[in-house]
């Protein structure tokens, strides 16, 4: 479908096991586009993906980190993500963030945390407590279907 209007299409989670980013995208042949939000306080943990990424940041601030340099991105800013790099994007603690996304569809839009023994999102001090509700909610129904794989592998 050549057009989309993303007050209509359905909210995902991109990253659930260890992200908060929430939002929606369209996938075409060759790459994916869409418009992604994070509650302020929280955001993802470090993770890495084999497709190069682009952000543009649309409102609030994200605190990045891309192979351990750090930097606050203000609204209007872009961050370029190198295909398999370490990163990590986090809401500052005063506002949620939107941000549109582009990536090209090699890998899709998750992930693959660092610390792959952890399954959560980063959840600030200064996270609201339904937000951190919401994603502690999240991280139990993963880690419960991830204990589920173990134990029917050992079977």
């Amino acid at each position: 479908m050549p057009f989309y209007n993303p007050k209509t299409m359905k909210r995902n989670l991109a990253g659930e096991s260890y992200s908060t980013s929430e939002g929606v995208w369209a996938d075409g042949d060759k790459m994916l586009f869409g418009i992604i939000d994070k509650p302020a306080g929280t955001g993802s943990r470090p993770h890495r993906h084999p497709n190069e990424q682009f952000i543009f940041v649309q409102k609030g601030r994200l605190k990045a980190m891309i192979d351990g340099k750090r930097k606050t991105i203000q609204t209007g800013g872009i961050i370029h993500i190198p295909a398999n790099s370490l990163h990590s994007m986090v809401a500052t603690d005063d506002e949620d963030v939107i941000f549109i996304v582009a990536k090209d569809n090699s890998w899709g839009i998750e992930g693959i945390p660092e610390d792959q023994s952890i399954f959560g999102a980063h959840l600030g001090k200064s996270a609201k407590k339904e937000v951190v509700d919401k994603y502690t909610k999240i991280a139990k129904k993963g880690e419960s279907a991830k204990s589920k794989k173990k134990s029917k592998k050992s079977k």
